[in-house]
């Protein structure tokens, strides 16, 4: 089970933190462990950027070569 911390949450978007590298892997731990409450899930998103430019998914800035932020959409 890899390292997942979830750094930003809004009401339809949220950003990862983890070790884990199969997208399905990501979301359901993504659902697991911050469950949207509706009937749409989180699902890593299809946009190629984040909100500030930076694409997705990137390498973490403190552990870049163990983990990637993502980005999901419900």
């Amino acid at each position: 089970m890899g390292d997942f911390h979830i750094y930003a949450k809004g009401l339809v978007c949220m950003s990862v933190c983890t070790s884990l590298t199969d997208p399905k892997e990501i979301e359901e731990r993504a659902n697991k462990e911050n469950p949207t409450g509706i009937s749409s899930k989180w699902k890593i998103s299809k946009d190629k950027k984040f909100v500030d430019g930076i694409p997705h998914p990137c390498p973490c800035d403190q552990n870049p070569k163990t983990h990637k932020h993502y980005l999901l959409n419900c």
